[in-house]
């Protein structure tokens, strides 16, 4: 065996081992890769209070309330990442804080102005509770995206998850409540409720096989045990205004406001963006070939398959609201699009220049592929989209300025519709297929309302 085949060997029982674990790094083994590519893709955020970076956010961005200086958040940063990358506790993290901060003046008492004109206040991270806050917080969210991660890859032979009774001391009952929950890896329960659920919550979950997960929910209930169900419980919602910004957030009953989110997903856009950024960094030429690859891998299948699962899952709790009489958008609560993007396409270097787009990366998200019950495509048939933009056939629509790109691929007809995406890029609205043929009446209305660019 090779020194690289014995490190590959190594990191995948450690990988296991934290997986069986429950997310948890074990002294001894590497920490699962993972958990430090979601810390390290974070930049840095300097925030007066934690509540100005809100929800997914987390998930790119790394902060500490009151810490405003972009030095001291570095070292913040670089002290995590060692305690992460090394397995080590809070203990040793303090101390190796107290050698980072003591040279620049932040170890002990120090005020901090709020740049928006609120109170200032003091901040002290020789208090143990402030640290402490700090670290789990943020070792918590790490592990809890690692462990993510790897739940999406192993999913097909592990396809459920079951919520573990907590080892804190002193438990909420809430998170009690929840203790022996066995659900499909891909159910809405586990966008809201994925541990950590709260400042210092100590909750896990463990991936399982369907094998599993029947034994458990056949096994009679003991007396005080676990109680094994597969039915997740009556959530209430509470609205949460953040006194920041004044966005109103629906939370959870248990769960505290700013965890209501899984970091694993807000990962997924995270790395979607990355993704997009490096690509459009790398000439258009070659950026085309590799998004082909991305096109035609798991990935991407992956992408495609969830999002055309999500739509059938709201589509099932519209039919449900509409029969109870309930308010019809409450489906954004219950089963909310996560909008990750994927990159699909590559636009020319001249074609850029005709639409006037900055970035030549388009891309595509759930919402996109799945939102209409007539537009699910097999994963394969989005190749189309880069098919109509190496095309002539590119309009530009006069009401609301979408691109449409039209193609003829095995003598049927298509229509990829894009709009702007952030950054001055685009995005997949929609792909579909026209009846008839090019010159046919229905591609004709669909363009006499649309300015020819090629």
């Amino acid at each position: 065996m090779s020194a690289t085949e014995a490190v590959a060997r190594v990191n995948l029982i450690a990988g296991l081992i934290s997986l069986a674990a429950g997310g948890r790094i074990e002294r001894g083994f590497p920490t699962p890769p993972e958990v430090l590519d979601y810390f390290r893709d974070k930049k840095l955020a300097p925030r007066f209070s934690w509540l100005d970076v809100w929800g997914e956010e987390h998930a790119h961005a790394f902060t500490v309330a009151g810490v405003l200086e972009e030095r001291t958040l570095a070292e913040f940063r670089a002290g995590i990442d060692q305690a992460l990358a090394n397995g080590t506790g809070f203990d040793k993290f303090k101390a190796d804080m107290e050698k980072r901060l003591k040279p620049i003046g932040w170890w002990g008492p120090r005020g901090v102005a709020d740049p928006e004109g609120g109170k200032a206040k003091t901040v002290d991270f020789t208090r143990p509770k402030r640290l402490q806050t700090t670290f789990w917080s943020n070792v918590r969210a790490a592990r809890a995206a690692g462990q993510w991660d790897r739940i999406q890859r192993t999913k097909r032979a592990l396809p459920y998850i079951l919520y573990v009774r907590t080892t804190a001391g002193d438990p909420r009952p809430e998170h009690l409540r929840w203790a022996g929950i066995i659900l499909p890896v891909d159910h809405p329960f586990w966008r809201t409720h994925f541990p950590p659920n709260g400042w210092g919550c100590k909750c896990a979950v463990r991936q399982i096989s369907a094998a599993q997960a029947a034994r458990l929910l056949g096994r009679a209930p003991e007396d005080g045990g676990v109680i094994y169900r597969d039915t997740p419980p009556d959530e209430r919602m509470r609205t949460f205004v953040n006194r920041r910004t004044g966005q109103r957030t629906q939370v959870p009953d248990g769960i505290d406001p700013g965890w209501h989110s899984n970091p694993g997903i807000g990962r997924s856009r995270t790395l979607g963006r990355i993704l997009q950024e490096q690509l459009d960094e790398t000439p258009a030429e070659f950026a085309a070939a590799r998004v082909q690859k991305i096109v035609a891998g798991d990935g991407f299948r992956s992408h495609v398959i969830q999002a055309r699962a999500r739509g059938v899952r709201r589509e099932a709790v519209e039919a449900a609201l509409k029969a109870s009489q309930r308010p019809a958008d409450l489906v954004n609560t219950i089963e909310p699009w996560t909008f990750a993007t994927q990159p699909v396409a590559v636009v020319a270097p001249g074609l850029a220049r005709d639409l006037g787009v900055a970035r030549h990366t388009v891309v595509i998200n759930d919402h996109a592929i799945a939102h209409n019950m007539t537009h699910r495509l097999p994963t394969a048939m989005w190749r189309i989209v880069q098919i109509a933009l190496d095309g002539d056939d590119i309009w530009r629509r006069r009401d609301d300025g979408a691109t449409v790109a039209l193609a003829i691929v095995d003598g049927k007809l298509w229509f990829a519709i894009l709009r702007p995406s952030p950054g001055g890029g685009l995005q997949v609205s929609t792909l579909f297929r026209g009846r008839g043929g090019r010159d046919g009446s229905y591609a004709r209305k669909q363009v006499e309302r649309c300015d020819r660019i090629r």
